[in-house]
This record gives C-alpha cells, sequence and structure tokens, in this order.
C-alpha cells in the first residue's frame, strides 16, 4: 500500500485517508492501487468504511492529470476504485474536509452516506477543459443525484458550495471544521452498531433498485435470512430490556 494511502481497522471501523496534499490528493496508479487494496484488506469485523483526507485544503482532487497526459493512467483504474467502492457490503461513510474536484466528487458520491466541512466547494470541471466524463461515472451521478442535477454538475460544470451541496442532497450533514472530526466518529460508531446482516440486507436491494433491476428472488432470501437470525432475536431483547444489542452478525 502507498505511503500516500493511508488505511487503519479497529473497534469495527476501518478507515481510509488521503495523504498527497501537495498533488491536491490527486489519485494516481500508487494511490488507486492502494485504495483497492485496502478495500480488499477489510477484515470480517469492520462493519463501516469511512473516507476522508489526512491534510491539506482539498479533500480529492480525483484522477492525476499529470499521469493521465503522460498516458501513465486512464479512466479504467480509476473506474474500477469507485465501482469497488460502491459494491462494498458494508456501509460507506465520507467526510469530505476540503474542496472536492472531478473524480474526487465521483468517489464521494459512491459512497452511502456524506459528511462535509461548512467551508468547502465542489466542482466538476470536465466540460471546462474538453473530457467526456467516463460513461460509468455519467450513470453513477444520474442514479445518485438525478438527471437535472447530473447536468448542472457535469456539463454546466457549475461549482457548489456546501450549503448547496446540502439542500441539494449530494451531501447529508453539514458540520464545522472544527467539529467534523468528532461528528465523523459519531456517525461511524453509530452506523457500526446497526446489525451487519440487516445494513449488507438493505444496502445490496437498495443499489439494485437504484441501477432499476431488483433480483425478488435474492431479496427476498436476504430478507429471510435477516427473519431467522439470532442478530434479529437480539435486537428484540435488547429492545425489550432496553439495552443496546450486541450484533454478531448471524
Amino acid at each position: 500500500m502507498s505511503s500516500t494511502i493511508l488505511f487503519e481497522q479497529e473497534a469495527g471501523v476501518a478507515t481510509l485517508k488521503f495523504n498527497r496534499p501537495e498533488r491536491r490528493n490527486a489519485l494516481g496508479r500508487d494511490e488507486l492501487s492502494g485504495i483497492q487494496a485496502a478495500l480488499g484488506a477489510l477484515r470480517p469485523e469492520s462493519r463501516v468504511l469511512v473516507i476522508t483526507s489526512a491534510s491539506g485544503s482539498t479533500f480529492c482532487a480525483g484522477a492525476d492529470l499529470q499521469q493521465i497526459r503522460a498516458g501513465e493512467l486512464d479512466g479504467d483504474q480509476f473506474q474500477a476504485v469507485t465501482n469497488q467502492l460502491a459494491d462494498l457490503s458494508i456501509p460507506t461513510l465520507c467526510v469530505i474536509n476540503g474542496n472536492v474536484f472531478g473524480g474526487g466528487c465521483e468517489l464521494a458520491i459512491s459512497c452511502d452516506f456524506r459528511l462535509a466541512s461548512k467551508d468547502i466547494t465542489m466542482r466538476v470541471p470536465a466540460s471546462a477543459i474538453g473530457l467526456c466524463y467516463p460513461i460509468e461515472g455519467i450513470e453513477r451521478f444520474v442514479a445518485r443525484l438525478g438527471v437535472t442535477l447530473a447536468k448542472r454538475v457535469l456539463v454546466a460544470g457549475e461549482a457548489f458550495s456546501a450549503d448547496e451541496m446540502l439542500e441539494l442532497g449530494i451531501v447529508s450533514r453539514l458540520a464545522r471544521a472544527d467539529e467534523l472530526i468528532e461528528e465523523s466518529h459519531l456517525a461511524a460508531q453509530t452506523l457500526a452498531q446497526r446489525a451487519p446482516l440487516a445494513v449488507s440486507a438493505m444496502l445490496k436491494i437498495i443499489r439494485q433498485a437504484e441501477r432499476g433491476a431488483i433480483d425478488f428472488r435474492e431479496a427476498r432470501e436476504l430478507v429471510r435470512i435477516c427473519a431467522e437470525s439470532d442478530d434479529l432475536q437480539e435486537g428484540l431483547v435488547a429492545q425489550k430490556e432496553r439495552r443496546s444489542p450486541i450484533f454478531k452478525g448471524r
């Protein structure tokens, strides 16, 4: 794993940080390989993945344009990473603690939840430089933001303030910069405490619905597994006893 990608796992929470501030946390070959290695190394006990930046005023500037111009990087590897991220079986929380540009925006919307600092801006400048954004990326923007907003982001190349991002549903919550770490820890712990079988099942069904093709046979099987799980019994008993449940994922 690259030194520009920091990764740790503890107490059910995995955390991945971009650590390339001199390049505005742009993602080149090494960084993309590092992210893929981290996602592949997720432990079974990790219940949530947090993605953020370690330093710098930019959360992520997307793919490294220098490497793209030099022919050292193409959109396929970047797309493979966002696809892998979007298909994880555990919830993902993107903590946007700096300005976000280009593919960094797609990486953020590939996550299930987005928490942002109140002083950031977002922009995808593809149309301003003559680039047609990758097809699967366009599909993800449309699926998660809707057609009209996707046109504003990609075709018009508009810049959005944090307040506008919240109003339009691009992010789910905002926090002051000095409160962002605490807020992200609380959000991650809340997600980590949810029943993993139910979370995984609902994420899979939601993603199928997003793509317009729910596999109802598989969905019914997922519902059955949750209904017959020890976790459900633990959740019901814990509710009756007015205590926090201890889920084991079975």
